[in-house]
């Protein structure tokens, strides 16, 4: 081994240890989470859910009963539907919906009357009109437990942070591909808890994000970074954290749930990461920088050292120890999540998962950098 090949691999390895310490310590803060325990008691917090929609004409009629038949009482909250220039009938249903439905208020705002677009701006604008004094956000292709609300809201008056992180899964999942798909998201869902357990969240997901309007009127908003398309939830919970020093807490609590779809297709499952993977040119906070970069290089990692195992035989040492690293150092979070989930038979896919992972990460990390993709029917261009 030449004087370069011996650097780089003291490089991966030490890549490798870090990254089994990030984890090793992710492991631990998930499982001393406390299950938050709801109470019968009465809440009084006035909440405004916040539902952005863009051509949902097939999922907006069922989110919206879900959201409608909550066990919360009618006057403590309200429904804020924002369409984002629907070009199906998303508008007409909704419209038809509140005209049904008239125990809970429920405002349509269109974003193509007030010339805007994006779901930045759609939140925004909602937030505008709002009443509660917390903001729920969630999507129109989820659907939500009975007791949602109500467990956001006194998990809120009891511990009084400025932001709620609840959990998210998939839901009818058919097919290998989206079953090792719903187990991806798991582990992003865990590591997000993880972190804000540990005082430095690194992600959120806005199908199920609670925070105080106060705090999104102190920040403005979206205003430093609103010129990407994603990151409505991770942005304003960098701002949250970083700006005005606020508590940001995951709800453990199964009641809290929200659910959604996977991908259908593979297609647009890699535009969906693609998406994610654009926002980190707007991050300026830095543990989720370099959590960020520290998985990409892992995976990356095993990438390369896989092929160059094919060519180089002293590489194939280095490749069997850093897959049988993330094998057994991943195996942890993922057990304590999908148990959580009550979906315990999505470990099943847990090697065939590890066999692709690192490509995909390679692939989707590299794509979304640089590359476009299509969501909603709209094409966007990853920006610097």
């Amino acid at each position: 081994m030449n004087l370069i090949s011996e650097i780089l691999v003291y490089f991966i390895f030490c890549i490798s240890i870090c990254y089994a310490l990030l984890i090793l310590i992710f492991n631990f803060s998930w499982f001393h989470i406390k299950t938050f325990s709801t109470s019968l008691k009465n809440v009084n917090t006035k909440l405004s859910v916040i539902l952005p929609v863009r051509n949902e004409t097939e999922n907006i009629i069922q989110c919206l009963e879900k959201i409608y038949k909550q066990n919360y009482p009618a006057e403590l909250f309200e429904i804020i539907v924002v369409d984002d220039s629907s070009t199906d009938n998303t508008v007409e249903l909704v419209n038809s919906f509140i005209r049904k439905n008239n125990l809970i208020k429920i405002t349509l705002i269109e974003l193509s009357k007030l010339n805007l677009s994006s779901k930045k701006q759609a939140i925004a604008e909602a937030v505008k009109v709002a009443e509660g004094d917390i903001i729920v956000t969630t999507d129109a292709d989820c659907i939500m437990q009975p007791y949602w609300l109500k467990t956001i809201a006194e998990f809120y008056e009891k511990h009084k942070p400025e932001m709620i992180i609840g959990p998210v899964c998939f839901y009818n999942e058919k097919n290998i591909f989206q079953k090792m798909q719903s187990l991806e998201f798991l582990s992003l869902i865990a590591s997000g808890a993880a972190s804000s357990n540990l005082g430095f969240p690194i992600m959120c997901n806005g199908a199920n994000l609670a925070y105080e309007k106060s705090a999104f009127i102190k920040l403005n908003g979206y205003n430093l970074n609103d010129k990407y398309s994603s990151g409505d939830d991770v942005f304003l919970m960098h701002q949250i954290k970083n700006k005005l020093k606020g508590k940001i807490v995951f709800l453990k609590n199964y009641d809290a749930l929200v659910q959604t779809q996977p991908q259908q297709t593979f297609s647009s499952f890699l535009n969906q990461r693609k998406r994610w993977v654009s926002k980190s040119h707007g991050y300026s906070d830095i543990p989720t920088i370099l959590i960020a970069l520290l998985v990409f290089l892992f995976n990356t990692s095993i990438v390369f050292t896989g092929i160059f195992s094919i060519f180089f035989l002293p590489f194939l040492n280095l490749f069997l120890f850093i897959f049988v690293l993330k094998i057994i150092i991943d195996f942890p979070l993922l057990t304590g999540i999908s148990a959580f989930m009550k979906n315990k038979k999505l470990m099943l896919y847990y090697i065939p998962l590890q066999l692709i992972y690192p490509i995909y990460i390679f692939i989707s990390g590299a794509m979304g950098l640089f590359g476009k993709y299509e969501w909603k029917n709209r094409l966007f261009i990853s920006k610097s």
